[in-house]
């Protein structure tokens, strides 16, 4: 029993120095293999990643999706193993368009910033936090679509909102509150909060007390009437003479004729008005963005509103807010409102947006957007070549004085009249004939 144990123990040692020797061995191989890759990655350098860009990934065109291109170059990047400081100069060659101009905009030490340019290229193209918010509250589950395609997108939008610039955990439970909090505003206090874009609880509640003070409660958004002007008649002075009233000719008219149809009236057109179909020539409109797509928006000074054929946007289930809209021909409708963002070179603001089937345009910009004048000016009044020159004055010539027939004498025992009215003494004369043409009408 004695020989059994021994041999076992004998056996055991041994594999213990084989495996000892077999460590020793494999770590003495990885040493040598990585002296090997160190000295061909001298010999040989790696390939720039703004050459390996242009190679592996195609250049972005007009039809592309920004937001997904820009995901396919970062899932390329971590695969490859670019270095992130690197990111921003392999971009440059794959943008075209506004994408492109967006990054030569930007200043030499945020070009080089890829967190920087990919921020500056989105808002460029209107698809900022502020459009990602309002995506993601308006999106709606559609049945026919992949559920799994739903979620990634639904997700997509979520981390655009709220994950952008590496916030904590405290500032996007604080991003939550400030939307939730902004949208239950009343509608005045929304728009004016809004166009500050506040960040944190504290400026949002410094900009509503800002528009409390602005906006007293109860107000309501109508402003009061303007006062009207009262223009009191002057009396005349004592001692004066009354005009004397004369009748008045009526000017000349044509009468229809009995068999021809009576003219009709000429039709009343308003952009805002949801009853007419009819886009007049010349009225002025304007490239803009809705939600970061493009569209050719008419202007309309006369709208208080702004409007959206309701085809093309997605449908949205639960609680619509209605906006009362009103013709100016008295027909008042009431249609469903979203808010939406809308963007021009002016500016991006978000504002409510109406819905309406009916409308003869795409899109109708009104003066509830902020940008409306500036964007009304740029439409309406196009820089002259030749720039703005004072028109010559004229010299001032003789004053010309209107001939008039004199009028008939007075007959014997008649008293002149004080009368001014010399149009009064032509009406006379071409009704009547005058003294001396009656006197020669008798004497025929």
């Amino acid at each position: 029993m004695e020989d059994v144990l021994q041999r076992l123990a004998e056996v055991s040692i041994r594999q213990q120095q084989i495996a000892e020797h077999l460590a020793t061995r494999l770590g003495r191989t990885e040493d040598e293999l990585a002296a090997v890759r160190a000295a061909a990655a001298q010999r040989v350098p790696l390939p720039e990643p703004r050459a390996q860009a242009t190679r592996l990934l195609p250049k972005m065109t007009a039809e592309d999706d920004v937001e997904a291109f820009l995901q396919v170059f970062e899932n390329t990047a971590h695969r490859e193993g670019w270095p992130e400081d690197e990111w921003a100069r392999a971009l440059a060659p794959l943008l075209t368009g506004e994408a492109q101009r967006a990054y030569f905009s930007l200043p030499l030490t945020s070009a080089d910033s890829y967190i920087e340019v990919k921020r500056e290229i989105l808002a460029r193209l209107g698809l900022s936090p502020v459009s990602a918010a309002q995506q993601f509250h308006e999106w709606e589950y559609k049945p026919r679509v992949p559920a799994r395609a739903q979620a990634a997108e639904l997700s997509r939008i979520a981390q655009h909102w709220l994950l952008d610039g590496n916030p904590t955990p405290t500032q996007v439970a604080e991003r939550v509150v400030v939307d939730r909090l902004l949208r239950a505003l009343p509608r005045a206090h929304r728009q004016a909060v809004g166009m500050r874009n506040p960040r944190d609880v504290r400026e949002l509640v410094e900009a509503i007390e800002l528009a409390d003070a602005v906006h007293p409660s109860g107000a309501g958004d109508r402003l009061p009437p303007f006062p009207r002007r009262v223009v009191q008649e002057r009396r005349p002075l004592e001692g004066t003479a009354r005009p004397v009233s004369r009748p008045t000719v009526p000017p000349p008219r044509d009468e229809p004729m009995p068999s021809a149809e009576p003219p009709s009236p000429p039709r009343a057109w308003l952009a805002g008005c949801i009853l007419h179909q009819r886009v007049p020539a010349g009225a002025p409109e304007a490239q803009v963005r809705v939600d970061g797509r493009r569209f050719r928006a008419l202007l309309d000074s006369g709208s208080a509103v702004n409007l959206i054929q309701s085809r093309l946007c997605a449908p949205q289930s639960g609680r619509k807010n209605l906006l009362p809209i009103t013709c100016v021909h008295g027909d008042t409708r009431q249609v469903p409102a979203r808010e939406m963002v809308i963007s021009s070179p002016q500016g991006t603001w978000p504002v409510e947006v109406g819905l309406v089937k009916d409308l003869p345009v795409a899109v109708l910009l009104g003066r509830d957007w902020p940008g409306f004048e500036k964007l009304l000016s740029a439409a309406t009044q196009p820089a002259s070549p030749k720039g703005n020159r004072r028109r010559p004055r004229r010299p001032p010539g003789p004053r010309r004085r209107p001939a008039l027939l004199a009028s008939d004498s007075g007959r014997e025992g008649e008293v002149p009249s004080r009368s001014t009215n010399l149009f009064y003494d032509i009406y006379q004369q071409a009704a009547g004939g005058g003294s001396f043409a009656k006197e020669q009408r008798e004497d025929d």
